[in-house]
């Protein structure tokens, strides 16, 4: 019987591991080129949960990001999910409750006319109460559509980077 556990154990380690290993080969193959062809943008990958503040097509930064509990593809105000698309962004300004914000342009003009409703939807960092956890904040899906980054460090780089380059776009994939 141990040696059976044993060897279930072993073949499982395999397994997880190979999965492993072809999931970071996916990933790194799709991440490789984010900035390709967008000069100067921000772009956030939803399945990866990663942000990249680009300039002329190279990556000048990378972010770990939650994103909207309810997932992705926002249609209406209050479904908790991130929006999808390109977007304009707003000048970065103060917030009470996540230190900075810098707001997305949803919904555009076009997806008011096909009946997209919402608002406040920007990228911040993370809600007071939990600042102490760093990083750990963007393990877990927890905004209500916005793009969150895991520390207030975070969010100043990216705002500032936002004023000196007159960034203006972001894409949400």
């Amino acid at each position: 019987m141990r040696n059976k556990i044993t060897a279930m154990f072993f073949i499982f380690s395999i397994l997880l591991f190979w999965s492993a290993v072809f999931c970071q080969a996916a990933e790194t193959e799709k991440q490789s080129t984010p900035c390709e062809g967008l000069e100067t943008a921000i772009i956030v990958d939803t399945d990866y949960h990663k942000m990249w503040m680009c300039h002329e097509n190279k990556i000048i930064k990378e972010f770990r990001v939650s994103i909207g509990k309810g997932g992705v593809d926002k249609r209406k105000q209050g479904d908790k999910k991130t929006p999808l698309g390109e977007y304009t962004l707003g000048t970065p300004r103060h917030s009470d409750k996540f230190g900075i914000f810098i707001p997305i342009g949803y919904p555009t003009w076009e997806q008011i006319l096909n009946g997209f409703s919402g608002s406040d939807v920007g990228i911040h960092g993370p809600h007071p109460l939990f600042k102490w956890l760093g990083q750990i904040i963007t393990w877990i899906d927890w905004t209500e559509g916005c793009i969150a980054v895991g520390t207030d460090d975070d969010i100043y780089e990216i705002a500032q980077w936002v004023i000196e380059q007159n960034v203006s776009r972001i894409v949400i994939r």
